[in-house]
This record gives C-alpha cells, structure tokens and sequence, in this order.
C-alpha cells in the first residue's frame, strides 16, 4: 500500500473533517495540513490492517485540542516595574497588589521543586522541551505542572 498516495486521496476527506473543529477556512487547511504532516511522519504507527480514516480523526483531534490549548494560554514575558511606578493611588494599589503577587509565587517555588516546570511551562515551553530540559519524564513534567498551579492557586486564595 502505498501511504502517500492513500493520504493524498482521502485529504478532501480529511479537509471537511477539520471544518468540523474550525470556523475559519484558513484555521481548517492548518489543521488539516498538521494532520497530513503527522501522519506521514508517524507512517511506522499505523497498523495498515485497519481502516487509515479512524486514525486521521484521531490525530486531528489531539492537534486541534494541542493548538486550542497552545493558543488559549497566556504567555508571561516579563513585567516593567516602571509601568507600575506611577504616583496615582489607583496605580499605587495596583504596584501594591501586582508585587504581593509576585512575591508569593517566589514564597511557592521556595516550597517546592515544581515551579521550575510551572515557570518553563508559562513561558511557552511543550511538555517535551521542559522534559528535555529538566532531565525528566514526560509525566512528571505534567504532574509537577498540575500541582505547581494548583500550590499558586492555593497562595493567592484563587
């Protein structure tokens, strides 16, 4: 079976599907392209016994929910201090409450080893990375993240 030629013939197929996760035409040829892309480079995954269509939806539905969840995140870069510098008691209370915040995220990396992915993580590092970076695996990348947010959560009584 030759794969390329199979996926070729399906990807009207697989452009309507995607239509089904995007609003924008332009959003589903990009989701529909992710697809194709890795499905050719995962080739040596597919069992070429059962049918490639149940495959492709599932490789669509873990890109469309990787893209949704790398699109909806807030990227924290860094924070100008002289923005908050200002003599107005409006911006006075804001510097208060912003550095308050500050510090208390410091107070929880002192508590515990897992801010350091949190922090990787907020800066817009994949799991992957974090994990390359850090020397760990994949799943205590996750966890770390999960119980990180959830010790910030608990310090600023979100």
């Amino acid at each position: 079976m030759d794969f390329e030629k199979t996926v070729s013939e399906i990807y009207p197929w697989i452009l309507r599907a995607a239509r089904r996760y995007c609003f924008s035409k332009q959003d589903a040829e990009d989701l529909a392209g992710e697809t194709v892309i890795k499905m050719l480079l995962n080739r040596d995954k597919y069992d070429s016994s059962r049918p490639i269509k149940p495959w492709c939806i599932t490789i669509m539905q873990n890109t469309y929910i990787t893209l949704y969840n790398r699109n909806a995140l807030i990227h924290f870069t860094s924070y100008d201090d002289s923005f908050y510098e200002s003599s107005t008691p409006f911006n006075a209370y804001n510097t208060l409450i912003f550095h308050d915040l500050v510090s208390k995220i410091h107070r929880c990396a002192h508590k515990t080893c897992c801010m350091e992915c949190v922090i990787y993580y907020a800066k817009g590092y994949t799991y992957e990375e974090i994990s390359k970076l850090l020397g760990i695996p994949i799943g205590t990348v996750k966890s770390r993240i999960a119980y990180g947010r959830n010790v910030i959560r608990k310090e600023i009584d979100y």
